[in-house]
């Protein structure tokens, strides 16, 4: 739905209101959607995606008309002052709660500290050795932190399965949700597997990637790559050649 969609679908239940007070609630609506979409655009989204989520944070336009209907009967400006403050409270609450911006800026503060130790590692059996890592690399405004490593069986194979997260610098930043769809987990010998799953929403992306190994490998390689960058981060295998 668009802004245009919007405001006519709240102004349309008003009916009896002259064409100088609709103009001045449509100027009302538009400030709000302004205010709401700058915040978002400073944390870096599109301008698009920015609008859809204010015009989805500020509910059904078809009741927000209904409910000024109800106030412009027979009470003028009087209510539209009462109405106006009313409507930028209830649009300041549900900008953060439906935009999920404290959620998501929730998740990622978590994750810094205390990441999940349960992503797919279901997928992954009869496991030998594990532990825990602190590897960290910047991709863009995004930081990949790779946070543990076990050895066992996956698919009838040897397998190491890498579990990490992602998340923005600033706690209310977006992350890059291609992240992982962008990254591989490499053996010694040039041997990739494929994601283990994730889970995670705007504000931090945790996933498991997994790749065959053998006895004797000590490392697997975490591979990023996207149009104009790479990473690539060496991770060593529990234990070295004795848990490998």
């Amino acid at each position: 739905m668009t802004r245009q969609e919007f405001l006519d679908q709240v102004l349309s239940p008003l009916g009896r209101l002259t064409a100088q007070e609709r103009e001045n609630i449509r100027r009302e609506l538009e400030e709000h959607v302004e205010d709401r979409m700058e915040a978002l655009l400073d944390m870096g989204w599109e301008e698009a995606l920015a609008e859809s989520r204010c015009l989805e944070a500020m509910g059904d336009p078809a009741e927000i008309g209904r409910e000024m209907a109800k106030q412009y009967r027979g009470k003028g400006w009087l209510w539209l002052g009462r109405a106006a403050v009313v409507l930028t409270v209830v649009v300041c609450i549900q900008a953060l709660l439906g935009v999920g911006m404290l959620g998501a800026a929730w998740d990622s503060l978590t994750v810094r500290f205390n990441p999940p130790r349960t992503i797919s590692i279901g997928e992954l059996k009869n496991v030998e050795a594990e532990e825990e890592l602190d590897i960290r690399a910047e991709i863009g405004n995004d930081i990949l932190r790779i946070y543990q490593v076990s050895v066992g069986e996956k698919d009838g194979q040897r397998a190491a399965m890498v579990l990490a997260c992602a998340y923005d610098r600033w706690p209310f930043g977006i992350v890059v949700d291609s992240l992982f769809s962008r990254s591989e987990l490499w053996n010694e010998r040039g041997e990739t597997g494929t994601s283990g799953g994730g889970s995670g929403n705007s504000g931090a992306v945790c996933a498991a990637l997994w790749a065959p190994v053998e006895t004797g490998d000590t490392h697997v390689i975490w591979e990023y790559r996207a149009i104009g960058e790479a990473v690539r981060l060496e991770i060593p295998l529990p234990g070295g050649e004795e848990a490998a």
